[in-house]
């Protein structure tokens, strides 16, 4: 939809549209979308629920921890399997999540769709060399992979 206004054209777009032109900003991130056969209810319940989705779906992440909250803006606090730790600073509202620290970013959107829910999931490094290392690890895979698992939780 495209709202004129006195000074300038604005054009709205839904989160998952959103989540993929951020994925196509950052070189090296990996992005994947697929439609679930689940209500948005259920599906953004399960992803908002970050200390329990986020290791389930991140399998980087030992731990995650949100230590601070106002509102949408969060911090959280993840561990990982050898013992690395990075804090995040996460917005998370109905059907988008966007989480960064100082190396990585990484997020989630959600909107319904028909009887279901299409999903985004993105996520990669923030670092110089971010596509080459994005490669390395195998493109959009990554995001697909996520993509499985939640497909598996939610089931």
């Amino acid at each position: 939809m495209v709202v004129m206004t006195a000074d300038w054209p604005v054009a709205e777009i839904d989160e998952v549209r959103r989540m993929r032109v951020l994925a196509a900003a950052i070189p090296g991130v990996s992005y994947a979308e697929e439609h679930f056969d689940a209500s948005f209810d259920r599906v953004w319940e399960y992803i908002g629920d970050m200390e329990r989705s986020m290791p389930a779906l991140v399998r980087l992440f030992r731990e995650f921890r949100i230590v601070e909250r106002e509102g949408e803006q969060l911090r959280a606090r993840a561990v990982g399997w050898v013992g690395n730790r990075g804090t995040f600073d996460v917005v998370l509202r109905s059907g988008w999540c966007l989480m960064q620290d100082r190396f990585a970013v990484g997020g989630f959107a959600a909107v319904p769709e028909g009887e279901g829910t299409r999903v985004a999931a993105c996520g990669g490094p923030r670092v110089p060399g971010g596509k080459a290392i994005g490669l390395l690890y195998g493109g959009d895979r990554g995001a697909r992979r996520i993509l499985r698992r939640l497909r598996s939780n939610l089931a």
